[in-house]
């Protein structure tokens, strides 16, 4: 284990300081603020199981070596034994906020702001982040506690996301809902720019109920539709843009993904915006393993699905934080219209402090 001590003026600055030299994964150990001539100096104690550069190492060669290596466990393949790792140090982590939380003495904050981490902690935010929310309260009194949340969670709007790319490729697992919320941002757009000429492209011709489905509501919807079965339909489509005002590719799930065809569709998806879709149904551990297998693909927004079936919503906090990627559209219900809404500061956090679903302009309701 690599133990290392931090001190500086600024404790979100150490944060981020253990945060570049000793990673994500690294736990705070100790937190203490010292007094000396009338300055006040902060100081973190952090530690990591693995050396930062010994586990880069270690990455690299596995890499190398992956499809001669023997099974790092017992009955367990090499290739997963990452994930395995992530997960008892994980597991970790949290054992040790708890040991030492009593004894942290962070910045001065409010009692009602206490309440706020307290009551996201209960949610199953992650320690790193709490301690990161807690650093950033007690250097911003002056600001409303959701501005600080948003410093460290972003959240942007649809609209924004529209506006800054023509073409927009959803991505993630399978069955997350991705060919639904394609329709939904399509349907979404033109709701913000009525008349905008929109085309639907499926890439996955693996499945064809997903094909058919987005197919069907293209027609009745008047959105053109394409398919791309290989790399040069994709370079097709990409000289036609200029007919279309968006463009939105349904993607394969991670299966088809690691094909090695695949690899070269990416390539050709040059200037293109692209959105993680999750959902917080999946475990917290599922969702760090997305996060991690997707991280390759210049991420641009997050989005969430099936809000509805969650039981809380935490995780939505997690990703964010991790990834540094706002989220931007939230989903529910299984409808096309007034199930959707583009994410907000204030519809976001509601929906992590109430449990309330975004209202939908036009409805009355959430649902």
């Amino acid at each position: 284990m690599q133990v290392k001590t931090f001190r500086g003026q600024s404790y979100s600055g150490l944060l981020q300081k253990v945060k570049s030299e000793l990673g994500p994964d690294a736990v705070i150990l100790s937190s203490d603020c010292i007094s000396s001539n009338g300055k006040k100096t902060f100081e973190l104690t952090a530690a990591l199981e693995m050396p930062s550069a010994e586990y880069a190492g270690a990455q690299e060669t596995k890499q190398k070596n992956r499809g001669k290596a023997e099974e790092a466990v017992p009955g367990m393949p090499s290739e997963n034994y990452g994930e395995e790792w992530r997960r008892e140090w994980s597991d970790f982590k949290k054992s040790i906020f708890k040991i030492i939380k009593p004894q942290l003495k962070g910045p001065k904050i409010t009692s009602r702001q206490k309440q706020a981490l307290e009551y996201l902690e209960k949610q199953g935010v992650y320690p790193e982040v709490i301690m990161d929310l807690w650093s950033g309260l007690g250097e911003n009194l002056h600001l409303p506690t959701l501005d600080v949340f948003s410093d460290s969670v972003p959240v942007t709007s649809w609209g924004h996301q529209m506006q800054n790319g023509k073409i927009h490729c959803l991505m993630g697992p399978s069955g997350v809902g991705k060919t639904t919320t394609v329709l939904r941002l399509a349907l979404e757009s033109r709701n913000l720019q009525p008349g905008i000429k929109i085309c639907l492209v499926n890439t996955d011709t693996q499945h064809a109920g997903g094909r058919l489905f987005l197919k069907h509501y293209a027609d009745l919807s008047d959105f053109a539709f394409m398919e791309a079965k290989s790399s040069e339909d994709l370079k097709n489509i990409l000289q036609v843009q200029s007919r279309y005002d968006l463009i939105f590719l349904d993607t394969p799930g991670l299966e088809i993904r690691e094909r090695p065809g695949w690899k070269s569709w990416i390539k050709n998806l040059k200037r293109v915006r692209r959105h993680l879709v999750l959902s917080p149904v999946y475990a917290p551990d599922q969702l760090d393993a997305y996060l991690q297998k997707y991280s390759r693909d210049n991420l641009n927004s997050l989005i969430w699905t099936k809000l509805d079936e969650a039981c809380n919503y935490g995780s939505l906090v997690n990703a964010s934080w991790k990834s540094a990627l706002p989220a931007s559209y939230l989903g529910f219900g299984k409808g096309l219209r007034h199930c959707s809404a583009s994410a907000t500061r204030d519809n976001f956090w509601k929906l992590v402090f109430k449990k309330i679903l975004p209202k939908v302009e036009g409805t009355g309701d959430t649902s």
